[in-house]
């Protein structure tokens, strides 16, 4: 057999059995990505331990019976509202088996021992504590955001004049996050771009970056009315 045959076919074996597993990592990893951004019913996520106060990712050695940890399990939601809601698996008599109910949608996510939640209908960030019977969320302050987000240009909705503002384009500062400050609801809310080249709607719906100069919108899907306007963005 010509042998150069043979090293073609070597060669091109060994680009498939690559290729193959590039595509298996690739999809394992969206999906472990998607499992930790949006858990499924049933899955436990969180867990709370009450002697150090502290919140920590559900490890499968930590126990439903335990009397110092309360894990979060993620249950269907119940009624028609959306909200984000737990179970509590803890075989601690002092705590409530009740169930924990956060914001329509909330996202929940850890930094450090602490666990914190996005409110996407209202554009808002509450940290999730326990006060000794069962847990509630806490708004957080502006200061405490801009801990977080330390990369992050904060726009507060009541700096918009005439509902739009002005910002000067940076290469190095480019990351932005759209607070609530004005008390308003924005259920179906949502960051139009202009072109996806130029941004991207980063971790969190009220977050994006920019790669360029860009117009942006802040409105319902149906577009800008009365009752529920619209708001611009200028990155110039």
């Amino acid at each position: 057999m010509n042998k150069k045959y043979v090293i073609g076919s070597i060669i091109t074996l060994l680009c498939i059995v690559l290729f193959s597993y590039s595509i298996y990592f690739s999809d394992k990893k969206s999906e472990e990505q998607i499992n930790s951004t949006i858990p499924r019913i049933g899955q436990r996520v969180w867990t709370y331990n009450m002697n150090e106060h502290a919140w920590q990712k559900y490890d499968k050695h930590d126990e439903d019976d335990s009397k110092e940890d309360i894990i979060l399990q993620v249950q269907e939601p119940i009624g028609n509202g959306g909200y984000t809601s737990y179970n509590l698996l803890t075989g601690n008599a002092q705590v409530p088996k009740e169930a924990v109910f956060l914001g329509e949608g909330s996202e929940e996510f850890l930094i450090g021992n602490k666990l914190y939640s996005y409110f996407p209908k209202t554009f808002e960030f509450y940290e999730v504590i326990f006060n000794g019977v069962k847990f509630v969320p806490r708004k957080l302050a502006l200061n405490e955001i801009k801990q977080i987000f330390k990369d992050y240009e904060i726009i507060k909705l009541s700096t918009l004049k005439n509902n739009s503002i002005d910002i000067k384009y940076s290469k190095r500062n480019n990351k932005y996050i759209v607070l609530n400050d004005i008390g308003e609801n924005f259920y179906k809310y949502y960051i139009i771009p202009n072109d996806s080249k130029k941004m991207e709607i980063d971790r969190f719906s009220n977050q994006f970056k920019v790669y360029d100069k860009v117009q942006i919108r802040l409105q319902r899907i149906e577009g800008c009315s009365k009752p529920y306007p619209c708001y611009e963005i200028n990155i110039k």
